[in-house]
Parts: C-alpha cells; structure tokens; sequence
C-alpha cells in the first residue's frame, strides 16, 4: 500500500474513533439542557426517565414522547409543536387539525 494511502486509512482510523468516543460519551451523559430537565422532575419520574433515555433516545425525546402520551389520554394530538417546559406550556397540534395550548406540570408532566 502506497505511504500516502496508509495515512489516509490512518486518518480515517482515528477519526472514526474518535468521533466514536464522543458519541458513546454522549450517550453516557446527558448534555447540560438534559441535566437540568432532569434535575427538575419528581424522583420517581426522573428514575422513569433515565431508564429510556438509552439506546440513542435522549433525555428531552423521552420527555416529549411522555408529555405527548399523557396529552393523547386527554385529547387527540398529533404531535407538540412547541414547549416552554419552565412554564409548563406546551402548543399541540390537534388530530382534527388547529393547535392548541396545554399547561403540564414540569415536573410530573401530568396536565393542570
């Protein structure tokens, strides 16, 4: 193999494992919006959070998909459009078409 081939392959060797420990990083800590998503929900909640937040889904998609099932059990949505999770306020877009306005508690996700 050609020296300038081997650096090449080389190149794309520490790359890759590089970028490979930062993904495995990543998903060994949740970023700092994470953290604090985190550390402002119920205990039993969080526990509940931390247990799905694996395999590639983070914490904030775990949360939403949460959030969006505790929503569908009172009205049809399709999916949150928007979220201010310090206010408790989510946008969702009903199943029928339109958005409307959902107030949650942060930090149980259960709706007010």
């Amino acid at each position: 193999m050609p020296r300038n081939a081997r650096n090449v392959v080389l190149a794309a060797c520490t790359a890759g494992a590089l970028f490979g420990s930062s993904v495995v990083q990543a998903q060994l800590s949740p970023a700092p919006i994470e953290q604090a998503e985190l550390a402002g929900l119920d205990p039993a909640l969080r526990a509940q959070v931390q247990a799905r937040a694996t395999g590639g889904n983070s914490v904030t998609e775990v949360l939403q998909v949460m959030l969006l099932n505790n929503i569908k059990a009172k009205q049809p949505a399709n999916q949150i459009v928007a979220m201010d999770w310090g206010k408790g306020v989510a946008v969702v877009e009903a199943a029928a078409g339109g958005m409307s306005v959902v107030h949650f508690d942060p930090k149980t996700l259960q709706l007010r």
